[in-house]
């Protein structure tokens, strides 16, 4: 797992898997899952985490876009 964070676009992007990122789908407020060919979870970002702070529960994320 590989955790970034983007000071130039206020995002953190959790990359669980290293793999093509072929659909994205906006599972809550500024919360996006990325999927691969096979609909795997690649990744998921986090956006405005600082202008918009909120919390995430990454485990219900994950669990919603099974």
């Amino acid at each position: 797992m590989k955790i970034i964070y983007d000071d130039k676009t206020d995002n953190i992007y959790i990359k669980f898997i290293d793999d093509t990122v072929v659909e994205s789908e906006e599972k809550s407020d500024g919360v996006i899952v990325d999927y691969n060919q096979e609909g795997d979870i690649v990744a998921v970002e986090v956006l405005n985490v600082k202008t918009n702070p909120h919390e995430v529960d990454i485990p219900t994320v994950l669990k919603s876009a099974s």
